[in-house]
């Protein structure tokens, strides 16, 4: 059976929970301070929708607008630190593009509406806003789901700003707002700043994001399988 890690996001987990368990054969391992090894035995990890990333990790300072959890940014830094050397694939929602953005050196827009007059905040605790996101020619996702633009869900005030080193934009929401990005070294990274696990599943950017999550964790355990060198380095 497939394990995917997911960083823990309390009462909020069972959302992500259900919608991981589209992949088929799939077990979900809520990754804590307490269980952060067993992402070593795990087919992939979730980076998982939260509060503020720590301005100080981007050169940046809080203003009334933010509200932080350092000790989970330091578990999902060292999550993404296991996820690099053990070649694990990574999917990064809402929060989670934004934290692993910070961590390849990237910087985040500390308030949309703030500084840019852009609302993506949700409009009620129990309703998301939506817009239009265009999805970038040439990008995985694109190739992936076979379509240029589609409607997401919206419940943030932060996003990505500078791109961190080895990511590329994805995706952009018609105001310019980057909704997407993806990585390959060392390992197949898909980050997206709107919520899939929130939208019907029969929308592409919901099931098309878990389905190439999926797909790059079976291209990952193919990898495995047959680099030796790979596996003489970490067996």
């Amino acid at each position: 059976m497939l394990r995917i890690g997911m960083s823990d996001c309390g009462e909020k987990n069972d959302a992500y929970e259900r919608y991981l368990k589209h992949v088929p054969d799939c077990e979900v391992v809520v990754l804590s301070k307490h269980n952060a090894d067993d992402l070593g035995n795990c087919g992939g990890l979730v980076l998982t929708g939260g509060v503020d990333v720590a301005p100080e990790l981007y050169g940046d300072w809080p203003d009334e607008t933010v509200h932080v959890d350092s000790e989970r940014d330091g578990l999902e830094f060292k999550l993404i630190d296991s996820a690099i050397k053990n070649r694990i694939p990574v999917l990064g929602i809402c929060r989670g593009i934004q934290i692993l953005n910070v961590y390849f050196g990237g910087t985040l827009v500390i308030d949309l509406e703030k500084y840019y007059g852009r609302n993506h905040r949700a409009i009620s605790d129990a309703e998301d806003r939506s817009h239009q996101i265009r999805i970038i020619e040439g990008s995985n996702l694109r190739n992936f789901i076979k379509q240029e633009d589609g409607t997401v869900n919206s419940s943030h005030h932060q996003a990505v700003d500078r791109i961190g080193s080895g990511l590329r934009i994805a995706a952009r929401a018609d105001d310019g707002t980057v909704e997407a990005l993806e990585g390959n070294q060392p390992v197949e990274m898909l980050a997206v700043q709107w919520h899939p696990e929130r939208l019907s599943f029969q929308n592409p950017l919901s099931k098309g994001v878990v389905d190439l999550f999926n797909s790059n964790i079976i291209e990952n355990k193919s990898y495995k399988a047959n680099n030796v060198q790979w596996r003489l380095q970490n067996e």
